[in-house]
């Protein structure tokens, strides 16, 4: 891989929260009888970035209905940050939703407590706002050409007779660059990071979810700090018909997220196949009610790397 490119293009990511971080809740199908219904929480405070949303929800009975899948309605919440009270009220327009009376700003280092009474249930959680993180720095890699590659039609489990046939791909490599400048003693030296990288468009049926590495879960301090920045390297792949395809031009979504210990419990855990659901650090719940810091950057891709 020879050729790269600097990306040179940053755009805010802030709704991308939603799709990063609470996909991984709003996928699962909490299921429990109808008498042991539990709240579930999709709580994320971003470091300094205004208070946003809480959603709440129930866990749906095994023979969910309609009204069991609607948010938890009439719910008490409140949220203690820095020493300071803020409540909540309902959304009018979307069940479950409840938003800050306050815009105010999730300070760095800020100690948080969450709480949520509904139906005589209490689910409550504590923690700590992390740094924020910034990237600084985004480095495609792209073959000159494509290498072969054996597709497997995974979604065929009724017979041994798997099928698969030959193609190629582009593995594109990618590292990225963001801000470390603290000392790794006390809480800064316990953070985790979740790197992303997601490309926009599908671009063969065939392998859609087709990747080498686009995603990685990791303490923070287990990658060696140059200059105050911090580098990780990913790769996807993009797959092409023949050997002698281009690289089909694309847009790509570089994510950073930057948790403690419950957060990357939550983000390694919400895939595992052994689980209903992801790790929770709710008491009295399901769910996740974290600080985090996030910064994400959209580049366009072609085979000459990142273009402007």
């Amino acid at each position: 891989m020879t050729r790269h490119a600097h990306a040179i293009r940053r755009v805010a990511g802030r709704l991308l929260l939603a799709a990063v971080l609470a996909v991984g809740l709003a996928r699962c199908d909490w299921a429990a009888p109808a008498e042991e219904r539990q709240l579930v929480v999709e709580a994320f405070f971003e470091a300094e970035r205004p208070l946003g949303p809480i959603m709440l929800r129930t866990t749906q009975p095994l023979d969910g209905t309609d009204a069991a899948r609607m948010g938890a309605d009439g719910a008490e919440v409140t949220l203690q940050l820095d020493g300071q009270a803020v409540a909540y009220r309902p959304d009018e327009a979307v069940p479950g939703r409840y938003v800050p009376e306050t815009t105010d700003t999730v300070r760095t280092h800020a100690e948080f407590a969450f709480s949520a009474r509904w139906q005589g249930r209490v689910a409550t959680a504590r923690g700590t706002v992390p740094r924020p993180i910034t990237i600084e720095e985004v480095v495609v890699d792209v073959p000159p050409a494509p290498v072969e590659a054996i597709f497997v039609d995974s979604l065929r489990r009724d017979s041994l007779d798997i099928p698969a046939e030959q193609g190629y791909i582009y593995p594109v490599e990618v590292t990225v660059t963001w801000t470390a400048d603290f000392a790794e003693i006390g809480p800064d030296g316990a953070y985790w990071i979740r790197a992303q990288l997601k490309p926009y468009e599908t671009f063969n049926s065939r392998v859609v979810g087709f990747f080498l590495q686009p995603e990685a879960v990791f303490r923070e301090r287990s990658v060696a700090a140059r200059n105050g920045r911090r580098r990780w390297r990913g790769v996807y792949a993009v797959p092409v018909e023949a050997e002698n395809d281009p690289l089909p031009p694309h847009g790509l979504r570089v994510t950073l997220v930057r948790g403690g210990a419950d957060y990357a419990a939550f983000a390694t855990s919400r895939d595992d196949p052994a689980r209903r659901e992801p790790i929770s650090n709710v008491e009295g719940g399901l769910g996740m009610a974290v600080a985090i810091a996030l910064d994400s950057v959209r580049v366009e891709v072609d085979g000459r790397g990142a273009v402007p």
